[in-house]
């Protein structure tokens, strides 16, 4: 073999150094490309069980705390299939308000996003407009809906309805969320109104 066929590659193998270094650069930008789109579904998929599990602990948090009216001509808690309204206390971490007991509303609203508005409940007359302050708890939401357990009562038996309106609670408040993405599902927050007392 001669000294210059010695000292180099051919142009053959130069070419197949090429394609072959070409096809290694297309698996690793094909298996960098998976990777970030993995992680990319993996964060989406975090941030939504985080904002659902949030909203879980603050559903369960105000319902817990709902408190029963004074006038029984007056119902402290009227809801229907789509929305609840009720007075309970906030816990201590919410904004600043002349008072922990605030009228509460609950429902899913046309930007689909299931929405807190409250009011700081006054047992004298109100002087001014009621300062509404709203909160998006939750969104993505196609539909939001709720149910109230009532327990047996001489004859009548004991039954979920869709409809209460009374100035004490119901034994139970079932809350069912119904997602834009069908595939997504979070189980039925269910609460026992008057169970939990504020530890501070």
């Amino acid at each position: 073999m001669s000294p210059d066929r010695r000292a180099g590659f051919t142009l053959v193998e130069t070419l197949v150094s090429l394609v072959v270094l070409g096809f290694i650069v297309v698996g690793l930008a094909q298996g960098l490309r998976f990777g970030m789109a993995a992680w990319d579904r993996q964060a989406r998929s975090i941030d939504q069980d985080t904002a659902l599990d949030s909203t879980d602990r603050i559903l369960r948090a105000l319902l817990s705390r709902m408190v029963p009216g004074v006038d029984p001509h007056v119902p402290a808690v009227a809801g229907d299939g789509f929305h609840l309204a009720f007075t309970a206390e906030l816990p201590v971490n919410a904004p600043a308000s002349p008072t922990r007991l605030a009228d509460l509303t609950l429902g899913a609203n046309a930007s689909h996003r299931l929405v807190l508005a409250w009011t700081p409940h006054l047992h004298a007359r109100r002087l001014g407009p009621a300062v509404l302050r709203q909160a998006t708890l939750l969104s993505g939401v196609r539909q939001v809906t709720f149910a109230y357990f009532r327990p047996p009562s001489g004859q009548q038996p004991a039954v979920w309805v869709n409809q209460w309106q009374s100035v004490n609670p119901p034994a139970l408040v079932r809350v069912h969320i119904e997602f834009e993405n069908r595939a997504q599902h979070w189980p039925d927050v269910i609460v026992a109104p008057m169970c939990e007392a504020d530890d501070n």
